[in-house]
């Protein structure tokens, strides 16, 4: 048996699609990852199957987006059908400000090829397959895991830790973390199949007949997902045989060739939460962190946004800016929205499952009724039960909160603590795409405005705060307009109808994005000093370290952010 030792910065102890989502993110700004698996393959079952923008968004930053959505259907919403199949409700999101559709149903073997292809292949990234962890230390200084492989007993050293290692996390338990909640008693089978040629709409189907409540999940290339809950009393090891199967999807596939069928086994859902998202060096992400039932969809979406938050603040307290509160932010803004996707899985679950004549009728009676309410009709029809995250309990300088407190701005689409929207853009060369491929992933302020209205005195603290934290300076100029020679310093709006539009601030209006294309703050010229003078309680670039690798001043060549 060998023994060794290696050297990181950063290890990731999971290589699910969070996970590796994680150490991309990482690695690809320079960041020395290890990233850890016990199995030595991507996993091949179609667990997750909703995705919403913000993941699409995260995904086109490690260029695997287009890939999936090749893969996905695209633009989807929900159904309720209640007793007799009369419908309830038909619910979907409203568009999408981030350039990629409100939600979407995918299929995950294709996401995990996908991430595990781009991992394997990294230049830098060191990805230890068929490895498991063992044991598990730290320190104020580090983080030591004793992990176990096909060449023997290796011990990892690493300045932070990131348990990205599911829902029986060792990772959690070792850093004596409680996973808190309860189970649902209801049990569920789920069957995957191929070979589906009814058409069917863009639309997950909820059907609450109150007898045997089930669920339709269509894909694309003939890929559907059947989901049915089970009796008390039924034995899952029986309701999964090839004749069981059969017999439940008859209705929807008379002759079932048993080569269609993906998978097809018993679930339990979880309702969830580890007591903290984090203990010393260590974090917890995705599973981990988190179990919520499959009702609404946001299972994996939350873990990729764990990922997403995560990895840029990680990055800061390697380049040595970064301040306990900016790694407590973590938490700050991620547990709350976990817990609230929890409680509203919880609630949709009690809607699909409920059973009984009597039951049934007075909830198809109550959302008959309740949905003849302009203000409630609107809130399911357009999905808004399913609340974006908000980080205004983090890194983000909410309008009339600080000292000063800072104006407050109306500007839909870069709302202080949420994700700011992605118009369409071109520059002087005159390439053309999303914000973001302008951007990439890292610091941002965004101008708004014409050259005239923007023109004012430099602040040079702020500038030197700017230029130390390595933000990309944007000005994005109203739609006919013509960009400045200098590359990237001047975007033109090519959509007739934008997203971001000036709102007739003095001296110009700013929008701080931060590296995970979240609204930091909006403030007009006069206030820039006070929003630089905000944000160093959470970064102090003054303080990074010479190494220059994860800076993050590097500029995107072409658009999707990818030099």
């Amino acid at each position: 048996m060998i023994e060794s030792q290696l050297n990181c910065e950063v290890l990731v102890v999971g290589a699910g699609p969070v996970g590796m989502t994680a150490a991309l993110l990482m690695a690809d700004a320079g960041a020395d990852v290890v990233l850890v698996e016990r199995r030595n393959e991507p996993g091949d079952e179609p667990r997750a199957i909703s995705l919403q923008d913000e993941s699409l968004r995260t995904f086109d930053t490690l260029g695997v987006a287009d890939a999936l959505k090749a893969e996905s259907l695209l633009d989807t919403g929900s159904r309720y059908f209640g007793r007799n199949e009369r419908l309830l409700a038909e619910a979907k999101p409203v568009p999408s400000r981030s350039g990629h559709p409100a939600k979407s149903q995918f299929d995950q073997p294709i996401l995990e090829n996908l991430l595990f292809r781009r991992a394997v292949e990294h230049s830098t990234l060191r990805f230890l397959t068929s490895t498991e962890v063992t044991a598990v230390e730290q320190d104020d200084h580090g983080v030591s895991a004793q992990v176990s492989g096909a060449d023997g007993d290796v011990r990892i050293a690493a300045q932070w830790l990131i348990g990205a290692d599911g829902g029986r996390s060792f990772i959690r338990r070792a850093a004596g973390i409680e996973l808190v909640g309860t189970t649902q008693p209801q049990r569920w089978i789920v069957i995957d199949l191929l070979g589906e040629k009814h058409g069917r709409g863009p639309f997950a189907e909820f059907h609450c007949d109150g007898i045997r409540p089930y669920v339709l999940v269509p894909g694309v290339k003939g890929r559907l997902r059947i989901e049915f809950m089970l009796f008390d009393g039924e034995d899952p090891d029986a309701m999964t045989t090839p004749g069981a199967i059969a017999e439940l999807v008859r209705p929807f596939r008379q002759r079932l060739d048993p080569q269609d069928v993906r998978r097809a086994s018993v679930y339990v859902a979880h309702q969830r939460i580890a007591e903290s998202y984090r203990r010393g060096r260590i974090f917890l992400i995705g599973d981990a962190a988190h179990l919520m039932p499959p009702f609404a969809g946001q299972g994996l979406n939350a873990g990729i946004r764990d990922a997403t938050n995560l990895s840029w603040k990680l990055l800061e307290a390697l380049r040595g800016a970064a301040s306990e509160q900016l790694l407590d932010s973590y938490q700050a803004e991620r547990r709350g929205h976990a817990e609230k996707m929890i409680a509203v899985s919880q609630r949709i679950g009690r809607v699909v499952m409920s059973t009984g004549r009597v039951t049934t009728r007075l909830r198809d009676a109550a959302i008959r009724g309740i949905s003849l309410l302009p203000p409630v009709h609107d809130y399911l029809a357009n999905m808004r039960f399913i609340a974006p995250p908000d980080v205004s309990t983090g890194l983000a300088l909410t309008p009339g909160v600080g000292k000063p407190g800072l104006p407050s701005y109306d500007l839909k689409a870069a709302v202080v603590g949420q994700p700011v929207g992605q118009p369409q853009v071109s520059d002087a060369a005159g390439r053309t795409g999303g914000l973001d491929s302008f951007v990439g992933p890292r610091w941002a302020l965004v101008t708004l405005g014409s050259p005239a209205s923007t023109d004012h005195p430099a602040n040079g603290t702020a500038e030197e705060y700017w230029d130390a934290l390595g933000a990309v300076r944007l000005q994005l100029l109203p739609a006919g307009s013509t960009a400045a020679a200098c590359p990237g310093s001047q975007l033109v709006l090519t959509e007739q109808e934008p997203l971001l539009v000036p709102a007739g601030a003095d001296g110009g209006l700013h929008i701080l994005i931060r590296p995970d294309r979240y609204v930091a703050a909006v403030f007009d010229s006069q206030h820039e000093l006070t929003v630089a003078e905000q944000l160093t309680e959470f970064i102090d670039p003054h303080a990074r370290r010479t190494d220059n690798r994860r800076s993050g001043s590097a500029e995107p060549t072409t658009p999707g952010g990818h030099p």
